[in-house]
């Protein structure tokens, strides 16, 4: 979107708007392009986790693994950053405090100093790459205030909902959650269900046919990869025809052709790269997707399992893809159609999107084998294997 944001007010203010959501325990990077006339604009928002661990990770190795991450999502000139920490203000030394208690201030103390490092590291990485971090900012509670500053000086929060830019968004019709669980896209009603299968409720498509389908609206999503803008809803919309959604349908029954569903649809797959599928003809994906979807070698190479940082705007749209999909897909392959969107945020490193997907597929299959990997994975702290080697170097 293009933005008018001049304030520290208007920048945190936006945030909640371009998420959706308000963020906990986050670091935001709202990421500034500039164009061929010098305007500046904001290319995207992207969200990882971030916590205590994070940033011991980041001290430790580098801000490279999220540098490259910043780069991946789109062209970036500058970077504006947000960190959601609701301990960021805890312990914060006033005048009503005495030489006695000062020593409960030390760990409060560190835990800022640490995240100070990070960001300091994450600047001098993106630094390395061209890109400006225009201002970093803490958020915590009820108050805000930039992390370069005393942690004392600071903001009340309500400044920065009620900014100029916040309040336009506003006026505009954007009003976002109070919780991402409240953006998990829920199905339609039965009874729109059966309206919306014309007659064919209980018709299933061979996966041969499935996958035939899917070759042929290939090229047209293939084509909403390009650009740094948001990804355009409504053309996704568009492909998501009856036809479309039965195909889906029939993908997502069998393991083998799910698993290659996730790889078409992260669009870095070495066998399945986006040429590559373009020129297959009838019966051909299917073949291929039969090869693939089997090999242990390929599954290796699958986002989340791949070393490989993933470019953020290609998972979002598979992410898109299956997001258009669910509320029209059959109820009997849904848990795993959350499951796979599961899947692409974990991939991403989103894990708080990643749990509540899990769940809501875990919420009509509670045996969904997929949605109990990816909740446990996030509850266990496993990251994609792009983002914990990046973290923790060769070795």
């Amino acid at each position: 979107m293009q933005t008018t944001a001049k304030t520290a007010e208007d920048i945190i203010g936006i945030v909640p708007h371009t998420l959706g959501y308000i963020p906990r325990e986050s670091l935001v990077a709202i990421i500034v392009g500039t164009d061929e006339h010098g305007t500046q604009t904001c290319a995207t928002t992207l969200r990882v986790d971030f916590d205590l661990e994070s940033a011991a990770h980041i001290v430790a190795e580098g801000g490279q693994w999220y540098s490259e991450l910043i780069t991946g999502a789109c062209t970036a000139t500058g970077v504006f950053l947000v960190l959601y920490d609701s301990q960021y203000q805890r312990g914060i030394p006033d005048a009503s405090r005495t030489a006695v208690d000062e020593h409960d201030d030390e760990y409060p103390r560190v835990h800022r100093e640490l995240i100070r490092a990070a960001i300091d590291e994450i600047a001098l990485s993106l630094g390395d790459r061209g890109i400006d971090t225009l201002s970093a900012w803490w958020v915590s509670e009820e108050r805000f205030g930039r992390i370069d500053d005393d942690a004392q000086i600071s903001t009340r929060i309500e400044a920065a909902a009620t900014s100029t830019c916040a309040t336009e968004l506003v006026a505009a019709g954007s009003s976002p959650v109070a919780s991402p669980q409240e953006l998990v896209v829920r199905p339609v009603s039965a009874d729109e269900f059966s309206m919306s299968r014309n007659g064919h409720r209980d018709m299933w498509l061979s996966i041969g046919e499935a996958f035939d389908i899917l070759s042929e609206l290939y090229p047209l999503l293939a084509r909403l990869r390009e650009g740094d803008e948001g990804i355009d809803r409504a053309a996704v919309s568009e492909l998501m025809t009856l036809r479309t959604v039965m195909a889906i349908d029939a993908i997502l029954c069998e393991k083998w052709s799910r698993d290659a569903l996730e790889m078409i649809l992260s669009f870095d797959h070495p066998d399945f790269a986006p040429a590559d599928i373009e020129m297959c003809g009838p019966g051909q994906l299917h073949l291929r997707a039969q090869r693939y979807g089997t090999s242990p070698q390929a599954a290796q190479q699958m986002v989340g399992l791949s070393p490989r940082a993933p470019r953020p705007r290609d998972v979002q749209l598979g992410i898109e893809f299956l997001k258009t999909y669910i509320p029209l897909g059959h109820p009997d392959v849904r848990p795993t159609a959350y499951a796979v969107i599961a899947w692409f945020e974990w991939s991403l490193g989103g894990s708080t999107m990643a749990e509540h997907y899990a769940q809501a597929g875990l919420d009509l299959d509670a045996n969904n084998a997929m949605a109990t990997l990816i909740r446990n994975a996030v509850e266990q702290g496993y990251l994609p294997r792009w983002l914990m080697s990046a973290r923790r170097g060769p070795g």
